[in-house]
């Protein structure tokens, strides 16, 4: 809670919440349906799902007034306590829904990846744009201390001139059945899933995208599918991306940044389950002595500010700040890895 928030209680923001429906119940739609519940500025007005039952139980349980079915989704438009879709779906689904939810009037928080292909992504964008409706993505990196503050010091050049960084970043584990294991679902392998996060967390900590992949490589099942990719991502600076994802095997979620003048480790590093730590020593000529970073984040609501944070866009009339377009820019540096690691289909 910040600061102005101690001073607001909870009868003064009662009333005109901006109310998301969340799309698809599955895992990760419980921590955002949880959080919600603490927020002074948001609240879960509607849940949509393909059994009745879950429902109904779903929409007791965290106060939403109404639910609905895949079928008739589009029956949000007519409710005015739906301000946004949450869509907590397969990727496959990502584009469908969007484009649903624009021509129902209502703003879209999307989880990542934002959609199966960039083209899906670019038509997202436009049915958006078109609807005059606002397009976030559930990224979690800008919202957590940790990664911005880790972020603020590779700006700062603590670690050294940003062409001399390399980050070394991994996760993995081995997948059990279900729609994960179903590129037509899932739009990809263990990048599309798992992947994303060293890749993202690259782009956002070194505020640039990459334009080149060295290094890629990847295993893929019988039917194509990749289930291991290891790539370098070459960012204009020069900053170098070392990146594994895994369906295979347990890599912990672990994201080092080393430079000419030291380095700090973030373990974990994306696992929202878990706090994050960061720990490192900076012998920089610019300090007396070495610096030494020691950085943790307990309890953190990053879903919950996800959603506060569409709010406040749609209220003040800008751009998240992480929009269609970061979603966009994924997927295309996934697709650019998949054809340099020699992916069937990309």
């Amino acid at each position: 809670m910040g600061l102005l928030d101690r001073f607001r209680t909870p009868k003064a923001v009662s009333e005109g919440k901006f109310g998301f429906a969340v799309v698809g119940l599955g895992h990760i739609a419980r921590p955002f349906l949880e959080e919600l519940r603490g927020s002074l500025t948001c609240r879960v007005s509607a849940v949509v799902s393909g059994d009745a039952t879950k429902a109904a139980a779903t929409a007791k349980k965290y106060g939403a007034d109404a639910t609905y079915s895949y079928a008739d989704f589009d029956r949000i438009a007519d409710n005015p306590a739906i301000n946004a879709v949450y869509l907590a779906l397969p990727v496959c689904l990502h584009r469908e829904y969007t484009e649903r939810a624009a021509a129902a009037g209502k703003h879209v928080l999307c989880e990542k990846p934002m959609a199966s292909t960039s083209a899906d992504a670019e038509v997202m964008i436009a049915a958006c744009r078109q609807a005059g409706v606002r397009l976030g993505l559930a990224y979690r990196c800008p919202h957590t201390m940790p990664h911005k503050r880790l972020r603020e010091f590779i700006q700062q050049g603590t670690f050294g001139p940003q062409s001399s960084l390399r980050i070394e970043s991994g996760f993995g584990f081995p997948l059990k059945p279900g729609w994960r294991d179903q590129g037509t679902l899932a739009g990809g392998g263990s990048l599309w899933d798992v992947g994303i996060y060293p890749l993202n967390a690259a782009r956002f900590l070194l505020h640039e995208e990459p334009v080149a992949v060295e290094d890629a490589s990847a295993t893929c099942d019988a039917n194509g599918m990749e289930r291991e990719v290891r790539w370098t991502s070459v960012f204009p600076s020069g900053a170098r991306a070392i990146c594994t994802s895994s369906y295979e095997r347990d890599i912990p979620d672990t994201l080092r940044v080393m430079g000419e003048f030291g380095s700090a480790l973030m373990a974990p590093a994306f696992r929202w389950q878990d706090p994050y730590r960061i720990r490192g020593t900076v012998h920089n000529p610019a300090y007396h002595r070495p610096l030494e970073i020691k950085v943790r984040e307990l309890d953190f609501p990053e879903f919950r500010l996800e959603a506060e944070e569409l709010a406040a866009a749609v209220r003040e009339d800008r751009d998240t700040i992480a929009p269609g377009e970061d979603g966009l820019a994924d997927l295309r540096a996934m697709e650019m890895i998949y054809r340099a690691a020699g992916v069937p289909g990309f």
